[in-house]
């Protein structure tokens, strides 16, 4: 096997070198000069090497879930699927988070120029629809367009692109995307729609959620996702954020994410935000986004829809992003479990005072530090119960224009309403 050596930068910063030996196996290590954000709040500065066993579950995180997609990468360019440092040396130049791969020269000692420049290629409407209805109908296809170098984790499918001048561009080489295109879960009716509805939900109860838009590209819709870790100034200058996801931070394979699978419960969670920086603020903020997609039926939201924005002084919790409820179809409505459940209980519609009560002792000295209690996680459960059918009607009233919005509305509030009505009665 080849050996492959990438140069990683963190936010515009050389923090390191990523090597695969001939041998397959992974290393990294931090650049000794490098003072900022760690690569992983599992990988911390340190002067020594990292391997498979630290490094895989990181850049795995980076790359899709989906094995399809990996293998329609991996056709374009000549690899394997499961090599992750192969993929990342040729998507690898605009990941999730400020984390970028370049190629170096075999012996590691000399970055290579980038050989695609960093530009924006303008794109019609039309073409954006073509690229839609590829997402939609080839499940063989890459999600990625000519050119194009970024990678974005998950398993649904979706494209970046950045809005420049005005429009909307595909980015070439390193340049930096600034939003998701996502067309929605294959098999979910109105899946997309739902996501943004849900999104906007949680945007007037006042929980941090990334920016989303629905629009339509002459008859194919798309929920476009504003990324959470880009910064544009006035000028149109963009700045990649450090971020990684919650199944990194706890080094869980991407096909760990669900508790279910031996991913990451909300205990685990919480007991990483208390260890870290800034745990007044993220530790009420997790329960705040773990509650509303309880309340909501949020049958996807496992730790990889969880993120942590890193810096060189702490990790602070992420926006959330990928949420959409699992009531609006009949199957998960009867068979559905929750991605992440509350003091054990996973059903829908079930958790009471009791799992309240579990969850808050599953946790102890985690919630006890901040002072939150059994009587606050309660409380708060009630009035978000209380809020969330109401601000969620408005959402609708607000989109009646969208094309089937209506159709969403009387698969999906009647059964948000009654299992918030659920959930009161049993706390």
């Amino acid at each position: 096997m080849a050996s492959i050596y990438l140069q990683v930068t963190i936010n515009g910063q050389v923090a390191g070198m990523l090597w695969q030996d001939q041998n397959g196996i992974a290393h990294f290590a931090y650049d000794s000069s490098y003072h900022g954000a760690p690569l992983s709040v599992a990988l911390p500065l340190k002067n020594q090497s990292f391997h498979n066993t630290e490094l895989l579950p990181h850049l795995f995180g980076l790359l899709p879930d989906s094995e399809r997609q990996r293998s329609a990468i991996a056709r374009e360019f000549g690899i394997r699927p499961n090599n992750a440092i192969a993929m990342l040396e040729h998507i690898g130049l605009d990941c999730p988070g400020g984390v970028q791969f370049f190629p170096m020269s075999q012996n590691g000692d000399q970055s290579i120029a980038d050989p695609r420049p960093a530009t924006y290629k303008p794109l019609s409407n039309h073409q954006i629809a073509l690229r839609l209805k590829s997402v939609r109908d080839d499940n063989d296809a890459t999600w990625l367009g000519k050119n194009e170098s970024w990678s974005l984790g998950g398993n649904q499918g979706k494209f970046a692109l950045a809005w420049h001048n005005g429009s909307w561009n595909s980015a070439l080489g390193s340049a930096p995307t600034t939003h998701i295109f996502k067309y929605g879960v294959a098999g979910y009716k109105l899946q997309a729609l739902n996501e943004y509805v849900c999104m906007r939900t949680a945007g007037l109860l006042e929980i941090p959620v990334a920016q989303v838009f629905y629009q339509l590209f002459e008859d194919e819709p798309a929920l476009i996702v504003k990324r959470f870790d880009r910064a544009t100034d006035a000028r149109e200058n963009v700045s990649r954020l450090h971020q990684e996801d919650l199944c990194q931070a706890l080094s869980k394979m991407p096909y760990e994410k669900y508790t279910s699978d031996g991913g990451p419960s909300a205990a685990d969670i919480l007991a990483l935000l208390a260890s870290l920086p800034y745990a007044d603020f993220n530790v009420p903020s997790f329960i705040r986004m773990l509650f509303f997609n309880v309340l909501i039926g949020g049958t996807d939201a496992h730790a990889k829809n969880y993120s942590l924005l890193l810096s060189g002084n702490g990790a602070l919790l992420a926006p959330m992003y990928d949420v959409a409820s699992g009531l609006p179809y009949e199957l998960l409505r009867r068979h559905g479990k929750l991605a992440m459940g509350v003091g054990g209980e996973n059903r829908l519609g079930r958790i009471g005072s009791g799992a309240i009560e579990r969850f808050v002792n599953s946790c102890g000295e985690n919630l006890a530090r901040i002072g939150i209690t059994a009587d606050f996680c309660t409380d708060l459960m009630a009035g978000y119960a209380q809020r969330i059918p109401a601000l969620m009607e408005q959402v609708f009233r607000e989109s009646k224009s969208v094309v089937g919005i209506d159709e969403l509305q009387d698969h999906l509030l009647p059964h948000v309403e009654a299992n918030c009505k659920k959930t009161l009665a049993l706390l």
